[in-house]
């Protein structure tokens, strides 16, 4: 009796001993966009080519939408051509007719994930009691849900 009884104290002791985080992860959607009236000048394409290169190099995986209205037809086909040559996959934008109500000529739309997750930090030798353990595996596993790979058939 007197030894399951210390078996037992020494469970709940070293059981105590290590501390539960939980998962502190948060997860973002975030949405930038960009108008323009004028849709037939230099200015305007150049702007959005801007627009596409510095998302596209901040965010990788962030999604595009064009909202057009009838007009501006040359103008989509001109920044069609630039989402090719930038290296954005098809399956990352969308060219949609503008519904009635869009005041601008051109709207682009860009959708993309955010997570904000602790650092997990380096583990040590002398850090090894307190390393949290699965850190990395949680950040992959909320990267890998929020964005997953989708193949391109």
């Amino acid at each position: 009796m007197r030894s399951l009884l210390m078996v037992l104290l020494a469970l709940v002791m070293f059981g105590c001993s290590q501390a539960n985080v939980s998962n502190s992860s948060v997860i973002d959607e975030m949405e930038e966009s960009i108008e323009f009236d004028v849709a037939d000048s230099a200015q305007s394409i150049s702007r959005a080519v801007n627009f596409i290169r510095d998302l596209n190099h901040r965010e990788p995986k962030s999604r595009f939408s064009v909202y057009y209205k009838t007009g501006s037809s040359e103008f989509v086909d001109k920044l069609n051509a630039k989402f090719k040559s930038e290296g954005i996959a098809k399956n990352r934008y969308r060219v949609v007719l503008a519904k009635e109500d869009q005041q601008k000529a051109v709207l682009i739309s860009a959708t993309y994930v955010r997570i904000k997750s602790r650092e997990c930090g380096v583990m040590t030798f002398a850090s090894r009691d307190e390393y949290r353990f699965g850190c990395a595996l949680e950040h992959n596993r909320n990267m890998s849900l929020v964005n997953p790979i989708k193949s391109e058939l």
